[in-house]
């Protein structure tokens, strides 16, 4: 008998990736706010900040000879939002792989 190749997908790679894109975009959502210099007193940006800095604690203060404040920010807290989304893309292209 053939092999047939399905474009189905087990239910924890949809998770995986859900996961890891949540984690980018609160990242990303508190860069904006960063950004765009968004009131920190108010509980939404605080819990943003909160959250972002909790999964970003690693990548959060890795380059602080950069002056400006808010390239500082991109540069950290984008490198932190494009390892979740790598790692996120590499583990469910690994579940794909290892269903078929």
């Amino acid at each position: 008998m053939a092999h047939v190749v399905t474009r189905y997908n087990p239910v924890i790679v949809h998770v995986i990736t859900a996961v890891f894109g949540i984690i980018a975009l609160i990242i990303l959502l508190h860069l904006g706010f960063v950004l765009l210099e968004a009131n920190p007193h108010n509980p939404l940006v605080n819990f943003m900040a909160d959250l972002a800095n909790w999964f970003s604690w690693l990548f959060r203060d890795m380059f602080t000879g950069i002056e400006d404040p808010k390239v500082r920010a991109v540069v950290n807290y984008g490198i932190a939002a494009l390892v979740y989304l790598l790692i996120g893309g590499l583990l469910s292209g690994f579940g794909r792989r290892w269903n078929d």
